[in-house]
């Protein structure tokens, strides 16, 4: 959910060797192409109207285009299960790591970073949450391989981070980016 940690997570598996494809992105991206307002209502709006008209993987879809090294990409944000199964069926060794914060902490961190597609309050988040949640979000978190709690100090965090990946690592050598030769 926003403002749970994916974007620390990111930092350290980028520290890692790990390469990064944020779906977020891609969706600013594809929306300032339309004109498209940078704030969360007009951002959610866009990505709905383009998941109706496209399929609820077009953000995948998309996304894999920016894909070079699928061993050492972590996507950040995935929203839906028909985005997870568009990764399965056209790339291997997928693993699914659910970021999880209180609600609390999020809206916390959420008014801290000051972005402007979020909102600046608890209304505006729980309005995310709320579409973020209909695209299908808790389904994927439910399918999550690994679930990682982000409710200490940031170093905490990366420290368990860290003892994930390489956990990741450690039972799948083939995913390991110091053997990328990027």
């Amino acid at each position: 959910m926003p403002g749970s940690g994916k974007d620390e997570f990111v930092k350290v598996a980028r520290e890692m060797g790990f390469i990064d494809a944020h779906m977020g992105n891609t969706v600013k991206q594809n929306a300032l192409k339309h004109n498209i307002d940078m704030d969360d209502k007009s951002i959610g709006a866009y990505a709905t109207e383009e998941r109706k008209k496209y399929g609820m993987d077009i953000w995948a879809k998309r996304t894999a285009e920016f894909i070079s090294n699928p061993d050492i990409t972590v996507v950040d944000g995935l929203r839906n299960e028909e985005e997870l199964d568009y990764f399965r069926n056209n790339f291997q060794n997928i693993f699914v790591i659910a970021v999880f914060a209180n609600e609390s902490d999020r809206l916390e961190r959420i008014l801290n970073r000051e972005r402007e597609d979020d909102g600046h309050d608890y209304s505006g988040m729980h309005q995310r949450d709320t579409r973020e949640l209909s695209w299908g979000i808790g389904k994927v978190i439910s399918l999550a391989d690994f679930m990682i709690v982000n409710d200490s100090t940031l170093e905490e965090y990366h420290k368990n981070v860290r003892m994930l990946l390489s956990h990741i690592i450690e039972r799948h050598p083939e995913i390991n980016p110091k053997n990328s030769g990027r």
